[in-house]
């Protein structure tokens, strides 16, 4: 039989072969508990290699190996029945509970009935090879190897006995090192050992020739102190009198307790003789006969006549004669007698005395009990001794553990009963400095004082797998200690001086105890009481007293102590015992400080370390360099259990004494950070927070006071960002992969970008780690760059490049680059540094044979300074500069150091000698991190130089204490490192309108500025302000002035002496900007002018062809629109602007004639002021006329119609969203009331599921996740949480912020909602701030103050300096020569005067006259909504011709009102309009989701795409029916070409169709290709233009958008935009005025770009103009539609759509849609689908598909062209049957019509097993039914104003199922295969796998259908059949078709 010797547990391999027990006991030793180190091991494998072989021997090595893990199993095991079961003295207990002598044990025969005697026998019997015992009876049980380890393990050192000589040892050799023995110890005579001199003639042998009992006895008697000990009559010294009559014989003769009066009490039945010889029972006194030699025993009192018959006793007490006083009365034992009163009274044993009990102790009557707390049991044999009770059956916990520590090693030794044999062994090894040491059952905790190296490890039971908690904050952190209900981890520093805690991690730290804290050294802990005590040696040495929270703190004992060091808490006793270095004791106290004992002294030397367990005390001994015990008591029974090297901390562990708690105060509290425990008194616990946050209002959420910063780490590319603490620990709080290598990087405290230079690509890079995305800043003429710098004022950056010898700078507010200095020679630019308050870069220039440092101004503009030249190395030299301390840093990787000094009072001084070549520098808050050419750590130190050194490990091979233990590459050689630092709020003038320069702004200080011009660029003009191409510089003004020869003959002055419009002819004059007179029409180019005449007169006359357009409703006969007045001097103004007031002709026209009777047309209606405005507007709640006559009392009060429902908050609902379970009117009255028959079924949800409102389950960890998997999107609601009121509650609702952080240029929200909307902010603060540029209206004192320009010569200073009073205030305006200065107005300053312009105009360049302001022209601020006329100091608005301008005179009304908001939701589009508000469902789709749909509103259809269906439906808005249905590939937006009434589709993402409904089919007319999917499309139907976005996903997250614009049938295709970095996700056409709207989800903008024809003459290139950006109404964009003047905004995931002005000061305001999903929306309005006159197709013969086309139309036979009236090949079309359950009111089937239809299925043999498993499936996620057909539910009101609902669905659609059915050639076909159409295509939508999309958009809400999709079958002539399936097109037979028709354009639309 194979047997592991493990002490855990046996391994029986008799079987199986040896290896199987090896390989069990490794599996063993992977368990949670202690095992040998990795150096054991090998040890023991290289000892077993040489042992003999066989399964017992071979293997023996392995078996021992586990040993060590803990405990041997069968020694302390217990039996299976009460833990109490324990076996007599001298037995051993086996495994089974049944007991054998322990002789017997390991006796190779096995005795109990399991084996277990004969298990682990190597173990027990500590037997070599792998142990070593050390001499009895005080020697532990060495582990191999530990012997001749140059280190005495054994008390008596014999495990350094007979080791192997270093050199010339031959075996059989043995050395004898020779021994000197301290003053502390005695050296036996034979073998000169040594033993600790307090075991001299002690009774026991330690020496091996008993020497120490013999000579020793002598040395004994003679250094035997009388005053302090005792020395017994055998010659043994007590070294203690307190020792002395203690009722225990200690000097082994009895001699210490002969004639104790104290033992020999009559009230104990005892008499003692009077020469305390004798100790007598009473019963012997008096009794006749003399005991005592001296007789006194017996006297004449024997005999008295007052004896105990006569003597009366208290009751209970019996009286003696006794020889002194005769008779006498005594209590029993237990009881004496009272002081006043005749009676005895019991004694109280357990409070006279502490040391009855190991614990608890019970008084009662007449004696005491001795209790014992859970975990322990009472010793049977002395009733007094509590033990730690054993789990049994060889279980880990049954073993104590000590811990110690020794600088190098951790060192366990499980402790045995007695103390005998205890196994030693090493835990981790190859340390350095190691101190406090803990351990918590599961981990090892150790502390670390190594400079340099200061911190806190934590490792597995074993020692392995360490890993670093913290460093940062520490400098002597000494002793630890593990708080095993929290897991908090306490530690003291040394040098700190304070008890601080961190969480288990090390993430959370904060300082508890400051107060009085001096040098604390030892902790202990009492978590059940929330107590902590810690030892101080400094000044004021004491034994301090806090709660675990740090409150409460106080010292309990002050007085005559010295060095207090190790400390230990007896939670039983309710004691703290501690240990005096000076005093050599041990001393304990209640936790009180009061009852303060001694337990031993004059033997401890220099006691360090201390713990206790039972009734045992542990310390280590530096002195004597061993751990002692003794008892916890009394001090006796002292003795040394093992030596080793000096030792510091020791630790006892067992299960026993950590108790759990399940109802301590953190389990149940709710703290962000670090929860603490307290004492109860103090609320049990309380909440802290790390270092920089503090606590909330609620005391349990903790605040950023101030942000943590980052460090960034370049390996190559990989971007460590280190989240940097001044207490905690450093970890990588994220990792990212870039696309480049990093060589350089400098961090931007604008917005928390990096910037980044890869020389092996020669670019330079911003990064944005919190979005991850990269930006190209530069790409050419990049050489090697060897520095970055940012200057964050300015805005620039700043690199020096080496290779081409240059500084340079690119600004970031115009991305336009500038060459600062170029160096030519041998010198080049190495380190760069800028200074931006003092305007000026520090420069490293590198020389073949000498290194300066120089300083030049930020502009490069300036003389060059040399600062530093002297001692400078030749190597890499890099800068950093702190601005807080105008310092600046420099690393000299040649001569290893770093220095500093202040950059405006240069003087350097060393900072850090002696470095191992330092390199990249990087400063983070108050530190200085830097890190080393070829090493792979990051150094660090407070930048004052005041603190150590720290360093954090960053490997790649794996090394545990690394920060990055595996990091998937080498370090490289050099590391570039950044920091962060706070958002910049200082303002500057560059900020401002880029400080007044055309291209760049450069800072010179905090005040002034300097513009650059970009490389081959010049100034424009004297200001050096403006900038121009130098290859424009094509005319010079005689005044200096550079123009273009644009300028020249303009027809305006643009040179100062006007030398630009001097010799100039008519054939070289231009014309400024073009102000057309009343009659003519203004081109709505601006740069053209056509008689009204020529208006609407077919015949295009404006070069843009706006004559020509919207010509409908134009009245030739009066030259204007229907609905506008001809004034009388031939302009245009519209009806709605007469009689109010206002000269809008010109002539005043408008405003005569308003007394007359109504003038105005049928459709009109007149104000009662007499302007005329359109019908419809006409109440609909809105005023339009100026006197409100359009709202009379007639209108009546809005209501809601009966059959709808009225919310509380006054909008009306749709009776069907009534009663759903959702909040549709968003007051929740629509749910109140609600009956069970009112609502569905409901279906209940897992523990783990969150139940949506339509009886859908998702998981839990759906539920706030920031998407939508409700259809309704209620798993979204009542997310958020209360921010307190100083907190900024961020748009996700799950984070809270510091008001400070808001708009502080920094995203401290995770969704960066706190710098959403600053611009109100940066304002304020740009207002308060006095280092700016004066605005405009201000007047600038010349020293940083501004005044109002009205306080200027006002005869009073208002400057501080005076600078606004000066004698040209008096004359500056006064005329000359009679010629006025000023044009318009003059405003006299001390200067001179000043001229300015009214209202509409400019000063022009000669500063005097003023020019007309063309406001038109005006991006920024549009002011118009639709068309803008400039006038001379003004504007008109004008409105195209479906609209009319409203009162305000800027924005326009259509002309038809009634306009809806639809969107969509999930399976639903839903109609929302104003006035009152009503929301009805325009129709539903049952489960499938809706992914696209549009309406057609003069035709009143609407149009709805359904991918999971490949199928895309009409409806008739009107009829409240689904018409037809076509099939295509995964349909999903669509557009509507209203003119033709076509639908563009976007199908399967890559390929857009129309399709026509009449003709029944699709064609293919464009298809994306290359890597390319299409997001969405537009159709502008009056002009013929579609317009799509194609994607292109690129590595790394990046995506290129494109916008395509082409003709409907696809051809002329043009690429109207392409962005890189960006992804378009949604667009919409403004037909009127030829504009594309689209939205950009990366950069969250709203765009639009002019597609309106231009001729090519004028050659102007598209351009888009950013109407929006970053916007709380662009957070997530999804959908967009433009009606009027208002761009409308759907966010995915947001409850409201965002309606946005498209002029002026574009204000956004909330539509609130009570729904989280919507997607898409579309405004049904006539006016935003203009009709033409006519269009191609109405007079086209197309026998399918008629597209409008650039010259007419196309005709299209599915995805081929064809020629007008040819015929469609069978198969063309893509109908498919609309079954008969697609009824607009079809009600869910009930659960009958299951079994119904499985009958059928069964009868008819399709698949019955599969449908029912299938129909199993789906009544498992909820389903009621198996009505897979898609049903539509009638709308309540139609787009076109048709309300009221229809009648029964079922009957509609059975007419128009008949009324098809009758179109068919043959009915009986028809309904044949209706019959059959119904089964398989349930089947088929059962059994047919989900369409994924790849969408971006579609991660980020998931909107599914819980049904699974379905696949519809189209129609081939008009047949239905079950198994009819869309042909596939060959598109490359269709390709060559078109190739062999020679149409290149026609191919080319098919591809994208």
């Amino acid at each position: 039989m194979c047997l592991a010797e493990h002490p855990l547990q046996s391994i029986q391999c008799a079987s199986e072969p040896c290896l199987n027990a090896k390989k069990a006991t490794m599996m063993i030793a992977g368990r949670q508990e202690f095992n040998i180190t990795s150096q054991t091991r090998a040890s023991l494998e290289r000892k077993g290699k040489s042992s003999q072989n066989g399964c017992q021997s071979g293997l023996l090595w392995w078996h021992v190996a586990a040993l060590l893990l803990l405990i041997c199993c069968s020694f302390c095991s217990a039996t299976s029945g009460s833990e109490d079961t324990r076996c007599d003295a001298g037995q051993f207990q086996c495994g089974d509970g049944g007991c054998i002598l322990q002789a017997k044990m390991c006796d190779g025969r096995g005795d109990c009935k399991d084996g277990s005697d004969e298990l682990h026998c190597d173990y027990r019997l500590c037997r070599p090879p792998h142990w070593f015992p050390c001499a009895q009876p005080h020697g532990a049980c060495l582990a191999a190897e530990l012997m001749c380890n140059g280190i005495d393990n054994c008390p008596g050192g014999e495990d350094e006995r007979n080791c192997p000589g270093l050199s010339g040892f031959r075996f059989g050799d043995f050395v004898q090192k020779p021994k000197n023995c301290t003053d502390q110890e005695f050296m036996c005579q034979d073998d000169r050992s040594c033993i600790p001199i307090d075991f001299m003639c002690n009774a026991r042998a330690d020496c091996l020739d008993r020497s120490d009992e013999l000579a020793g006895c002598k040395q004994a008697e003679a250094t035997c102190s009388s005053s302090e000990g005792h020395l017994c009559a055998n010659g043994r010294c007590l070294r203690r009198k307190q020792w002395v009559c203690d009722g225990v014989d200690d000097c082994g003769d009895g001699s210490d307790e002969k004639g104790c009066v104290n033992l020999c009490q009559p009230e104990m039945g005892k008499f003692l003789c009077q020469n305390h010889e004798q100790c007598l029972l009473l019963s012997e006194v008096c009794d006749g006969h003399q005991d005592c030699t001296d007789g006194s025993d017996e006297s004449d009192n024997c005999h008295s006549k007052q004896d105990c018959k006569i003597k009366k006793c208290a009751p209970g007490a019996t009286c003696h004669m006794m020889p002194t006083v005769g008779a006498e009365c005594h209590c029993p034992t237990g009881f004496r007698l009272a002081k006043f009163a005749d009676k005895c009274e019991d004694i109280d044993e357990c409070q006279e005395r502490k040391d009855l009990c190991s614990q608890g102790c019970e008084n009662t009557s007449g004696g005491y009990r001795c209790i014992c707390d859970p975990g322990y049991h009472l010793l049977a044999h002395d009733n007094r001794t509590c033990r730690a009770s054993k789990k049994g059956h060889g279980s880990a916990d049954d073993q104590p553990l000590l811990l110690y520590t020794t600088q190098m090693t951790v060192m366990g030794m499980h402790l045995q009963e007695d103390n005998i044999r205890n196994h030693v062994y090493q835990v981790a090894g190859n340390l350095s400095k190691v101190i406090g040491v803990a351990y918590d059952g599961s981990h090892i905790y150790w502390t670390n004082i190594q400079n340099e190296a200061e911190s806190i490890v934590k490792a597995k039971n074993d020692g392995s797998h360490s890993e670093i908690l913290l460093t940062s904050g520490l400098d002597a952190p000494e002793d630890l200690a593990v708080d095993w209900l929290t897991q908090n981890i306490y530690f003291s520093d040394n040098i700190m001086r304070h008890i601080a805690v961190c969480s288990n991690d090390g993430m959370n730290c904060a300082v508890l105890v400051t107060q009085d804290v001096h040098q604390p050294r030892s902790l202990a802990l009492w978590p059940q009481r929330g107590l902590m005590f810690w030892t101080d040696w400094g000044a004021k040495p004491m034994i301090g007293r806090a709660s675990m929270d740090g409150s409460r703190s106080r010292s309990i004992v002050s007085d005559n102590i010295h060095w207090p060091n190790g400390i230990a808490l007896d939670m039983h006793q309710q004691r703290i015992y501690w240990v005096d270095a000076k005093l050599g004791s041990v001393q304990t106290v209640r936790p009180d400080g009061s009852d303060r004992r001694t337990v031993l002294d004059g033997m401890l030397k220099h006691p360090y370390g201390l713990a206790i367990f039972e009734d045992q005390l542990y310390w280590s001994d530096w002195a004597t360099k061993s751990i002692h015990a003794c008892h916890k008591f009394s001090g006796k029974d002292h003795r040394v259990l093992a030596r080793d090297r000096t030792i510091y901390a020791v630790h006892i562990y067992h299960p026993a004494k950590q108790p759990e708690d399940t109802n301590h105060g953190c389990r149940t509290a709710r703290c962000s950070h670090l929860c603490l425990l307290a004492e109860p008194e103090s609320g049990g616990h309380s909440c802290a927070c790390p270092d920089g946050m503090r606590l909330a209002p609620d005391q349990q959420r903790c605040m950023l006071t101030e942000k943590r910063q980052r460090l960034f780490v370049g390996l190559r590319q990989v971007l460590l960002e280190i989240e940097h603490t001044t207490f905690g620990r450093h970890v990588v709080s994220k990792s990212h992969t870039l696309p480049c290598s990093i060589d350089e990087m400098v961090y931007n405290r604008i917005n928390g970008s990096l910037f980044i230079a890869d020389n092996d690509q020669r670019l330079i890079l911003e990064y944005q780690p919190d979005a991850r995305e990269t930006t190209i800043l530069v790409r050419a003429n990049l050489g090697n760059v060897s520095a970055l710098a940012f200057d964050h004022l300015s805005r620039n950056l700043y690199w020096a490049d080496a290779e081409r010898g240059v500084v340079e700078l690119l600004s970031l507010q115009t991305q336009h680059r500038a060459l600062i200095r170029f160096f030519p020679g041998q010198e080049w630019p190495i380190g760069l540094g800028v200074m931006p308050n003092e305007g000026y870069l520090y420069v490293v220039l590198k020389a073949r044979r000498h290194t300066h440092i120089d300083r030049i101004p930020l502009s490069g503009k300036g003389d060059q300074v040399h600062v530093f030249e002297d001692d400078l190395g030749d190597d890499d030299i890099k800068l950093a500069a702190d601005q807080e301390t105008h310092s600046i840093f420099w690393s000299d990787s040649d001569l290893g150091r770093i220095t500093h000094s202040d950059y405006r009072q240069p003087h350097a001084q060393t900072f850090r000698g002696k470095l191992r070549r330092p390199y990249s520098l990087a400063l983070v808050q108050q530190d200085l991190f830097w890190s080393e050419l070829g090493s792979s750590a990051i150094f660090w130190t407070h930048k004052s130089n005041v603190g150590p050194r720290k360093r954090i490990d960053i490997e790649a091979k794996g090394d545990p204490d690394a920060i990055m233990p595996f990091v998937p590459m080498a370090p490289p050689r050099r590391i570039p490192l950044a920091g962060s630092s706070p958002g910049s709020r200082e303002s500057h003038p560059c900020q401002q309108q880029n400080g007044g320069c055309s291209h760049i702004c450069v800072g010179e200080g905090p005040i002034h500025v300097i513009c650059l011009c970009p490389a081959g660029f010049v100034y424009r003009d004297a200001g050096n302000r403006t900038c121009m191409e130098a290859l424009d510089c094509e005319f010079r003004c005689g005044s200096g002035e550079c123009l273009t020869m644009a300028h020249r003959c303009n027809g305006h002055r643009d040179c100062v002496d006007n030398s630009d419009e001097l010799s100039c002819d008519k054939e070289h004059s231009r014309k400024p900007k073009v102000m057309c007179s009343p009659r003519q029409f203004a081109c709505h180019s601006r740069d053209q002018c056509v008689d009204m005449e020529r208006r609407c007169d077919s015949i295009k006359d404006c070069q843009d062809h706006s004559d020509e357009e919207h010509c409908e409703k134009y009245d030739k006969s009066k030259m204007c629109h229907a609905h506008q007045h001809a004034c009388d001097n031939g302009k245009c103004v519209d009806s709605s602007l007469l009689c109010d007031g206002t000269n809008d002709c010109g002539d005043n026209s408008d405003e005569l004639e308003c007394k007359k009777p109504a003038s105005c047309d049928p459709e009109m209606f007149q104000c009662s002021s007499g302007s005329c405005i359109a019908g419809s507007w006409e109440c609909d709640g809105r005023i339009d006329c100026s006197d409100a006559s359009d709202e009379h009392d007639k209108c009546g009060q809005r209501t809601c119609p009966p059959d709808m429902h009225r919310c509380l908050l006054g909008q009306c609902l749709d009776r069907s969203l009534v009663c759903d379970g959702h909040n549709d009117c968003g007051d929740r009255s629509d749910e109140l009331h609600c009956t069970p028959e009112s609502t569905k079924k409901n279906i209940s949800c897992g523990q783990d599921e969150f139940k949506c409102s339509g009886n859908k389950c998702i998981p839990a960890s759906a539920r706030c996740n920031g998407t939508a998997e409700c259809a309704r999107g209620e798993d979204e609601a009542d997310c958020g949480e209360m921010c307190s009121i100083s907190e900024f509650q961020c748009r996700s609702g799950r984070q809270c912020i510091r008001q400070e952080f808001r708009c502080d240029g920094e995203r401290d929200c995770l969704d960066g909602s706190d710098e959403l909307s600053c611009e109100e902010q940066k304002k304020h603060n740009q207002t308060q701030s006095a280092r700016r540029a004066c605005r405009p209206h201000l007047f600038d004192c010349q020293d940083g103050e501004c005044v109002d320009m009205s306080r200027v010569c006002n005869n009073f200073p208002d400057c501080t300096n005076g600078q606004d009073e000066g004698p040209l205030c008096a004359t500056a305006c006064r005329p000359t020569d009679g010629r006025q200065l000023c044009q318009h107005k003059c405003r006299a300053t001390p200067a001179g005067a000043m001229c300015s312009c009214r209202d509409g105009y400019r000063l022009d360049t000669d500063k005097s006259s003023c020019v007309d302001v063309d406001e038109c022209q005006q991006e920024q601020q549009q002011p118009c909504a639709q068309l803008c006329e400039n006038t001379l100091g003004g504007y008109q608005c004008q409105c195209h011709a479906d609209f009319m301008l409203r009162q305000d005179r800027v924005s326009c009304k259509s002309l038809q009102s009634g306009a809806a908001i639809l969107f969509g939701s999930f399976n639903q589009v839903r109609n929302l309009s104003e006035h009152p508000v009503m929301l009805t469902l325009a129709w539903s789709a049952n489960d499938s989701r809706i992914s696209g749909f549009d309406v057609d509103v003069q035709r009143q259809m609407g149009y709805f795409s359904a991918e999971e269906e490949d199928v895309i439906y009409q409806i008739d808005l009107q009829k409240k029916l689904v018409t037809r249905a076509l099939t295509l590939p995964r349909p999903s937006k669509l557009s509507v070409d209203w003119a033709t009434g076509n639908v563009y589709v976007v199908s399967a993402q890559k390929e857009i169709q129309a399709c026509s409904f009449e003709a029944r089919m699709c064609g293919r007319i464009v298809l994306a290709k290359n890597h390319k999917h299409l997001k969405h499309l537009a159709v502008d139907g009056y002009h013929g233009r579609i317009f799509y976005i194609a994607i292109r996903t690129e590595g790394f997250g990046h995506s290129t958008s494109e916008l395509h614009m082409a003709r409907l049938d696809g051809s002329r295709r043009e690429m109207i935009l392409q962005r890189s970095d960006s992804y378009l996700t949604a667009l919409t056409t403004d037909p009127h005025q030829q504009q594309l709207y689209f939205v950009d989800l990366h950069r969250r903008t709203l765009e639009r770009i002019a597609y309106r024809f231009k001729a090519s003459s004028l050659g102007t290139q598209r351009r888009s103009e950013i109407i929006l950006q970053k916007s709380n109404a662009l957070i997530q964009p999804s959908g967009l539609s433009v009606f009027e003047n208002n761009a409308y905004i759907i966010n995915l995931g947001a409850k409201e759509a965002q309606q946005c002005a498209l002029y002026g000061s574009r204000i956004c305001r909330n539509i609130n849609l009570n729904v989280m999903n919507a997607e898409d929306i579309v405004v049904a309005a006539a006016s935003r689908q203009p009709q033409p006159a006519a269009h191609p197709c109405m007079h086209a013969h197309c026998q399918g598909l008629c597209l409008q086309a650039d010259f007419g139309y196309e005709c299209m036979c599915g995805h081929r062209l064809v020629a007008e009236g040819e015929l469609c090949p069978h198969g063309s079309g893509n109908e498919v049957a609309i079954g008969s359950a697609n009824s607009l009111e079809l009600e869910q089937q009930q659960s009958g019509s299951h079994w119904l239809m499985l009958l059928f299925v069964f009868t008819a043999g399709l698949l019955g097993t599969g449908l029912g498993y299938m129909y199993y499936n789906y009544r498992k996620r909820g389903h009621k039914d198996l009505n897979i057909n898609l049903h539509f539910q009638n709308p309540l009101a139609t787009l076109g104003g048709g309300g009221g609902g229809g009648d029964g669905g079922s009957s509609s659609t059975k007419a128009f199922l008949e009324q098809e059915q009758r179109e068919e050639t043959s009915s009986d076909r028809a309904n044949a295969s209706s019959m059959q159409f119904g089964v398989p295509t349930a089947l088929q939508r059962l059994l047919r796998t989900r369409q994924v999309s790849n969408d971006p958009m579609a991660t980020e809400l998931l909107l599914e259908s819980p049904r699974a999709s379905s696949n519809l079958q189209s129609l081939a002539n008009g047949l239905q059949a079950p198994h009819i399936v869309v042909a596939d097109l060959d598109i490359g037979s269709a390709c060559g078709q078109l190739r062999r028709n020679g149409n290149d354009d026609e191919h080319a639309r098919l591809v994208s």
